[in-house]
């Protein structure tokens, strides 16, 4: 039993890991504008069906200058940063107020959006947090390489 990634696929499961890889990363692309969609699940499931299938596009999710930072931080520490949990609880505040204007749902609806927003800021909100000390090391101008050196070695280890 191999604790390591599994090595990279070939034929057509090859092709439906890359065919999923992309569709979560277009998930994860609309979770970064929409809200009460997540992000970081979707590029998390991105970067495990790419690691399988496909090196470049390994490399180039994990040296994306929109999301290659955070996937390298939470890789490395399994957390996120102040900032990162600030702004997503004021993106989502924000997007559910301007779409409850611009809506006005019913009871059932609002309450179950409620509800649903509820869901997400839990989600947001219970993700571990960088230590102050910490976030520093972990800045958003940290380079890439290190997270494309680490998905190369994940591949070269298997």
């Amino acid at each position: 039993m191999s604790l390591g990634p599994d090595p990279i696929l070939s034929g057509p499961r090859q092709w439906l890991c890359i065919g999923l890889g992309l569709l979560f990363v277009g998930l994860g692309a609309a979770g970064t504008v929409l809200p009460l969609v997540p992000t970081t699940p979707f590029l998390l499931l991105a970067s495990y069906f790419f690691v399988r299938s496909s090196p470049r596009l390994t490399r180039w999710l994990h040296s994306s200058r929109l999301w290659g930072p955070m996937l390298h931080t939470w890789r490395t520490r399994r957390a996120v940063s102040r900032r990162v949990k600030f702004t997503a609880v004021v993106v989502l505040l924000v997007s559910v107020a301007v779409s409850l204007w611009l809506a006005r749902p019913s009871w059932p609806i609002l309450i179950v959006f409620l509800v649903l927003v509820a869901i997400g800021l839990t989600v947001v909100l219970r993700l571990p947090t960088l230590p102050s000390s910490s976030v520093e090391a972990a800045s958003i101008a940290e380079p890439h390489p290190q997270a494309i050196q680490a998905a190369d070695a994940d591949h070269d280890q298997a």
